[in-house]
């Protein structure tokens, strides 16, 4: 069994020496709750439950400390202290106390973030992706609410920023880009089309003067290789893949 050998009180801790010069630092609060003195033959019961104890309020302390800095889900909470080699029973002491005072909420966590990411104007899926890799659990991202209104709204606020991003592109390339970059960002397919179908028509000048700039880079391009008949029918149709219309396209060919 352990003798205490020196007991040395520090500014933040209590070191204490053991006979076989075994050495232990243990919190303040736990040295108070032992009765414990130089010369002390310590059993082994009493000694585990001192250890027990003092890594349970260590792993505490650094909790509250990473708390105090950041916000954290249960299960990413969990993951910083498994790091710190705590067993499953001192982490799930933990997370009780964090629980009670409430310094761990996923559900009041999860509502910020959902309200933190629609001022971001992310659609719900994107939304749901981001609470998901915060380690916010199912049953509370269920209970989540994204209103169709609320959707629409933040689809509403993307469309004059992605109709600029994407002016270079013709009509067709354009709702292509603009429609990929809603479901990019999270929104459902029906409000990615809703807002789509929102795009004014395009000014047929600009439309032909953005066809006769891609006529002019692709019939570079394959007059390396084709000549004549062939050329025509290959600027044809990749004028076509790019979404221009027919008539405009042999327009400008001829």
């Amino acid at each position: 069994m352990p003798l205490i050998k020196k007991i040395k009180i520090l500014k933040n801790s209590v070191s204490i020496t053991f006979d076989k010069g075994g050495k232990l630092s243990i919190d303040k609060d736990v040295y108070t709750n032992f009765y414990l003195y130089e010369g002390k033959q310590m059993d082994k019961k009493e000694y585990n439950a001192l250890v027990s104890l003092n890594n349970s309020n260590q792993l505490l302390q650094y909790a509250l400390k990473i708390r105090s800095k950041s916000l954290y889900s249960e299960y990413q909470m969990r993951e910083k202290l498994y790091k710190k080699e705590a067993s499953k029973k001192d982490v799930d002491k933990v997370i009780k106390y964090l629980k009670q005072y409430e310094l761990i909420d996923d559900e009041a966590y999860a509502s910020d973030l959902v309200e933190y990411y629609n001022s971001l104007n992310y659609g719900k899926n994107k939304i749901v992706h981001k609470l998901s890799d915060k380690g916010i659990f199912d049953q509370t991202i269920n209970k989540m609410k994204f209103p169709v209104s609320i959707e629409r709204k933040k689809a509403n606020n993307l469309l004059p920023k992605l109709e600029k991003k994407y002016e270079k592109y013709n009509e067709k390339q354009k709702k292509a880009h603009i429609y990929n970059a809603y479901i990019e960002l999270g929104f459902d397919s029906d409000i990615s089309n809703e807002m789509v179908n929102k795009i004014k028509e395009p000014n047929h000048k600009e439309e032909l003067n953005k066809l006769k700039t891609d006529y002019n880079k692709i019939k570079t391009r394959l007059e390396r290789k084709y000549q004549g008949k062939d050329l025509k029918q290959k600027i044809i149709q990749n004028l076509m893949q790019k979404g221009y219309k027919l008539n405009d396209i042999i327009n400008v060919v001829k």
